[in-house]
């Protein structure tokens, strides 16, 4: 079986959607490859991850670094000892796909063609050695996937070089979900607490609609703090939870609510990606055939289309949202409709999967196989 290296900085234990999309990807590769998973750090045995990320296949993980702490000068020293693992295990079929610029760009200097996964806009040191690298006739050994076709208006790659593909889903996460009492006359919430995520948004909801339960899980540290003063009683905040708990918790209640703003945050709030997401929970919100209302966001609306398979609602018109919840939990004649837009959300997840995902990838990376 041929060899797919896939390197990230990241480490384990991990509480981001960036850790669960290279975890499923790995977990996909590895029906067609033999996968060599390279990251920063990690504590976790394999066994507890495959647990916690209901993985189905096996793979190897190999941590590059004693530290989990992260900085420019560690990613160049982790992009070396990636290079020389893959001298040591990898040959010429092997595949490198990289979530790390700074070991795209070790790889490319060596000559080894490479594909490069990008989901936001650089920043700092990073983004000034991208472009000059980029200048050179090493970037002709990169090739890149992007999350969102409205990158290339920062980066401008040449057609031939890059794919666009959005995050996906494990259906088979959804269709043995441990079944457990309804939470009923509730809405949740599931992510990270960054700025933009909506979270200000759902607590004025709340205070509209004080005989609705709000829950909303994530992890706490990031969180704005300020949101914990004066919660009202009918908001309760719980902590992360592990992905595979994800398909039981969403399957508890009748409405998923994604009030983004326009602009969104990651990486402790300071990296924007309004313009250019995918967000990976989306997809689990339609598998889990729920009823979705979220804003009406430019960049996902390839893939929610309102009174189809979510409701889209303005960000900037509560008493819109408030209406449509209170007509969901209490008029029983708007059930038929519900039942008919749930379909259609788990209908659209089914062409979102992740392995119509490496699919693509793997097309792809054919065309560029011998050039």
């Amino acid at each position: 079986m041929n060899k797919l290296i896939y390197v990230s900085d990241i480490s384990f234990p991990n509480t981001s959607a960036q850790a669960i999309q290279i975890l499923k990807m790995c977990d996909e590769f590895s029906n067609k490859y033999k996968v060599h998973l390279l990251i920063n750090n990690n504590t976790q045995s394999f066994k507890s991850i495959k647990k916690n990320y209901n993985l189905k296949s096996i793979f190897y993980i190999k941590q590059l670094s004693n530290d989990r702490n992260i900085n420019f000068f560690k990613r160049i020293n982790l992009a070396m000892n990636a290079f020389n693992y893959f001298k040591k295990i990898g040959g010429d079929k092997t595949i490198i796909f990289s979530r790390s610029i700074i070991a795209s760009m070790v790889f490319s200097f060596f000559g080894i063609k490479n594909f490069l996964e990008i989901h936001h806009q650089n920043s700092g040191l990073t983004n000034i050695i991208f472009k000059l690298f980029r200048l050179t006739k090493y970037c002709n050994k990169q090739y890149y996937v992007l999350i969102h076709k409205n990158l290339n208006s920062h980066f401008k790659f040449k057609k031939e070089k890059f794919i666009v593909l959005d995050d996906g889903v494990d259906l088979k996460d959804f269709k043995h979900v441990q079944k457990k009492n309804k939470i009923k006359l509730s809405c949740v919430y599931t992510g990270s607490f960054y700025r933009g995520k909506g979270i200000e948004f759902i607590l004025k909801l709340s205070k509209l609609l004080p005989n609705i339960n709000f829950y909303l899980y994530g992890d706490i540290s990031t969180l704005n703090k300020q949101n914990l003063i004066s919660i009202p009683k009918n908001v309760f905040f719980k902590n992360y939870v592990a992905y595979n708990k994800i398909p039981s918790i969403l399957s508890r209640f009748k409405i998923i609510l994604m009030p983004y703003s326009e602009k969104v945050y990651v990486k402790s709030n300071s990296v924007e990606v309004g313009k250019y997401m995918s967000p990976l929970k989306l997809f689990d919100y339609l598998a889990s055939g729920k009823t979705l209302l979220a804003s009406r966001h430019e960049n996902y609306r390839h893939l929610l289309k309102d009174n189809y398979n979510c409701y889209l609602l303005n960000i900037n018109k509560i008493e819109n949202w408030r209406r449509l919840i209170q007509k969901t939990f209490f008029e029983k004649s708007f059930n038929k409709k519900l039942l008919k837009i749930n379909v259609n959300a788990v209908n659209t997840a089914k062409k979102y999967t992740w392995k119509i995902r490496v699919n693509k990838f793997l097309k792809f990376f054919k065309k560029k196989q011998y050039v």
